[in-house]
């Protein structure tokens, strides 16, 4: 089988991270090529690809509508050149320099709340969750196959250590993700340690944010409004190598979104064997239930990611925190979310689609 993957930016980002996965766990067996649209790329991540899948960089101007038909022109040589059994697309915009090869199309859609345009002429959907193939059935009359993401379980070191001094060390928290505070909500765990610190001014307590954005500068302003400047960290973005690494080191991951499909950090928490906070939307509550693992919170309320932290907090002073429902110690438990099982997935519904 011959697989085509589409995409026009290659920034670093949930559909990105699991694209590189996917196309790792998929050439293994198979032919895969990559083809990048736009100029705006994340070498870093770039270099995370397999050498045995084919990339192939167009370097159009991202949001240009210029040269368009010389954009179609390159992809339609690719295209001929390969001959794909599967045209995996990442966007669907990019329908329509594939249109000659309409049934051997295929999409996956992301994140809920995304534009629908061009759906209905897919061969194929699928979406990360049912949370978002709720979403397109909402909008359209296309029924999408769920297929959850995954990540690469068994790479991730987890935490073997929960015993947590107050008098001597302090709390380290950490979020991951894009610096878009519309959508990820880092002003809401900005608050949230603001009450903890006016409740407890004591308390030993540091933020960290892993991720580069656009909302970059305006978190910044509000940690330094609210003197947090001690205690809330911004670490840039980090590799998946250092995730896999280094997030053991941390005591909980938070993920306060105001906007989420999926929630590909969340399993990335509990494979390092960490506590998860996360926002009550049906992408991340889909996770939790389906572990009964982690905590939830409502969506924009700082006061009530601020108890559950201190929740946790008391958790790990009182040491039962690894006993309890907030945490995955084993890591059988995530097979579900395994890359290779996402991987199996997406093979099988290609083979019944050709």
């Amino acid at each position: 089988m011959k697989i085509i993957h589409a995409i026009f930016s290659f920034l670093t980002g949930g559909a990105e991270t699991m694209l590189v996965d996917i196309m790792n766990q998929q050439c293994q067996e198979t032919s895969v090529s990559l083809i990048i649209v736009n100029n705006k790329i994340n070498t870093d991540l770039l270099k995370n690809i397999d050498a045995k899948v084919n990339v192939f960089l167009l370097n159009r101007k991202a949001g240009s509508k210029l040269h368009l038909f010389k954009t179609f022109y390159k992809i339609n040589k690719i295209v001929r050149r390969i001959q794909p059994d599967v045209i995996h697309c990442h966007d669907n915009m990019l329908f329509p320099f594939f249109i000659r090869w309409k049934q051997k199309t295929c999409i996956t859609v992301h994140s809920i709340n995304a534009s629908t345009r061009f759906l209905n002429h897919y061969a194929k959907v699928f979406a990360v969750s049912a949370s978002v193939q709720e979403d397109i059935r909402k909008y359209t009359e296309v029924h999408a196959t769920v297929i959850y993401n995954g990540i690469e379980v068994e790479q991730y070191k987890s935490r073997n250590d929960y015993e947590f001094d107050p008098t001597k060390e302090t709390f380290h928290l950490i979020q991951i993700s894009r610096l878009a505070l519309e959508l990820k909500g880092q002003d809401i765990a900005i608050q949230a340690i603001h009450l903890l610190k006016k409740q407890h001014p004591n308390l030993k307590i540091n933020l960290y944010f892993v991720g580069e954005g656009e909302s970059s500068a305006e978190l910044q302003a509000l940690v330094t409004e609210l003197n947090l400047q001690n205690h809330i960290l911004f670490l840039g973005s980090v590799d998946r190598n250092w995730v896999k690494n280094n997030l053991q080191n941390y005591h909980l991951l938070i993920q306060p979104s105001r906007f989420e499909g999926f929630g590909l950090t969340v399993i990335e928490g509990f494979a390092c064997g960490l506590p998860v906070i996360t926002s009550d939307l049906d992408g991340p509550k889909e996770i939790v239930d389906l572990l009964n693992s982690g905590a939830l919170v409502e969506p924009n309320n700082p006061a009530d990611l601020a108890q559950k932290i201190q929740q946790i907090y008391e958790g790990y002073v009182s040491n039962l925190i690894k006993n309890s429902r907030y945490l995955i110690l084993d890591k059988n438990r995530l097979k579900i979310f395994d890359i290779q099982t996402t991987a199996k997935c997406y093979l099988n519904n290609y083979i019944s689609n050709n």
